[in-house]
């Protein structure tokens, strides 16, 4: 690679690593499922309702901020997300009450929502002809965030307790700024237009909208399984006799093979095949997730099938985005908002009350072989969708 080429693609690294920075922070809730059942005595109903207070505000926000950004673009969120996040989701372990739990989360969801739809649209018109390639490289450091936070959150409880959180603070506030500076040269490159820059909802999704609820109730069922993942891992483990670090751990393992899922997806995906991504990978979730819901189970197996499971179920998501993007130009923001947020929101408020039963009888790893219809329907509904979308009306490119 060039020293020009390279100077073109820091922006989108860039944003990349902000991407990490705000879904390290997201997740460093992952490991802690089981200290924070035990200690504010959380039960069915209310382990349900926490699943979905920590889950609910960043996907909400994302069609909020996605909506308001179709209507008048703006960039300011990029940076503003990404401090309430980190001000919010590092504090978690101040938290003496279920309250003051429970505002942390949704304060610093909202800014993890606020950060997505803007981010997104951005990523995608950074590499000029690839949409998909420049989504798969932003969504890659999100997916490096999301791999590396359950790790160090496993592993500063475990040494420091869970005030220990509150001090990666000051060191992920100072990378905000840097990386923005960064992220502003290319802002500058991207590709202007002379259409208004409001636009109402009929407008952004063409006249199109029984399409788009339709694409959001796909996504959302294909989301399920990777919404309760880190619950059943840390419930999981826990049967085990696992402690935080160790989970955080195994969390981390099967993020990264997500990360590693979306780094492919960034160097070799062909325009043009995202609909056959978004039918093929949830077929071929199916028998992975009967195998990590099968009881006998070995820890060895479970562990080892965590990484096909997050290459093929995490690691392809970029595909949806993309795909949404391509069906709706004029509204790119908020397709981003629902495939990016909304749909892990739903498939969240799906999730919750099955991973929460399942716990509730002592079996949580059962709660695998219910995730599977979400699946089946899922590629179902995407066979269904239109093939073509607008970036497919040119030559598909290839590596």
């Amino acid at each position: 690679m060039s020293k020009s080429q390279l100077i073109l693609l820091l922006p989108l690294l860039s944003l990349a690593l902000l991407h990490t920075v705000v879904d390290t922070c997201a997740l460093l809730v992952s490991p802690l499922w089981t200290q924070f059942e035990s200690t504010f005595q959380l039960t069915g109903s209310s382990l349900s309702m926490i699943f979905i207070v920590q889950s609910m505000p960043t996907s909400i926000s994302q069609v909020v901020f996605g909506y308001l950004r179709d209507r008048k673009a703006s960039t300011y969120l990029v940076w503003l997300g990404p401090l309430f996040t980190v001000l919010c989701l590092t504090t978690i372990g101040i938290a003496d009450d279920l309250f003051l739990l429970c505002a942390l989360l949704v304060i610093g969801g909202i800014g993890v929502g606020a950060f997505h739809p803007d981010a997104a649209v951005v990523a995608g018109g950074m590499l000029e002809g690839n949409r998909t390639r420049g989504l798969s490289v932003f969504m890659f450091g999100g997916s490096l965030g999301l791999a590396i936070g359950p790790a160090i959150s496993g592993f500063v409880t475990s040494q420091w307790g869970l005030l220990g959180l509150a001090a990666l603070a000051p060191i992920l506030l100072l990378v905000i700024p840097v990386l923005w500076w960064q992220i502003k040269r290319g802002l500058s490159l991207e590709p202007t237009t002379d259409e208004p820059t409001k636009k109402s909802l009929g407008e952004m999704m063409e006249g199109r909208v029984g399409l788009a609820v339709m694409l959001l109730l796909i996504c959302s069922a294909r989301l399920v399984p990777n919404m309760a993942m880190d619950k059943v891992i840390a419930f999981t483990l826990d049967r085990h006799g696992a402690d935080q670090m160790m989970t955080g751990l195994l969390q981390s393992v099967f993020l990264t093979s997500a990360s590693v899922g979306m780094f492919l997806m960034a160097m070799k995906f062909r325009s043009g095949w995202e609909k056959r991504f978004m039918v093929g990978c949830p077929l071929l979730g199916i028998p992975l997730i009967c195998v990590l819901g099968w009881k006998d189970c070995p820890l060895w197996l479970f562990i080892g099938t965590l990484i096909p499971t997050g290459m093929v179920l995490w690691g392809t998501a970029p595909a949806m985005v993309s795909y949404a993007q391509q069906l709706f130009p004029k509204g790119a923001g908020l397709a981003s908002a629902l495939t990016m947020g909304m749909a892990w929101g739903i498939g969240g408020l799906i999730q919750a009350p099955i991973t929460a039963y399942f716990r509730s009888i002592d079996e949580p790893q059962a709660a695998f072989f219910a995730y599977t219809p979400c699946l089946a329907l899922a590629a179902l509904g995407a066979w269904c969708l239109p093939f073509r979308s607008a970036d497919e009306q040119q030559p598909a490119e290839t590596t």
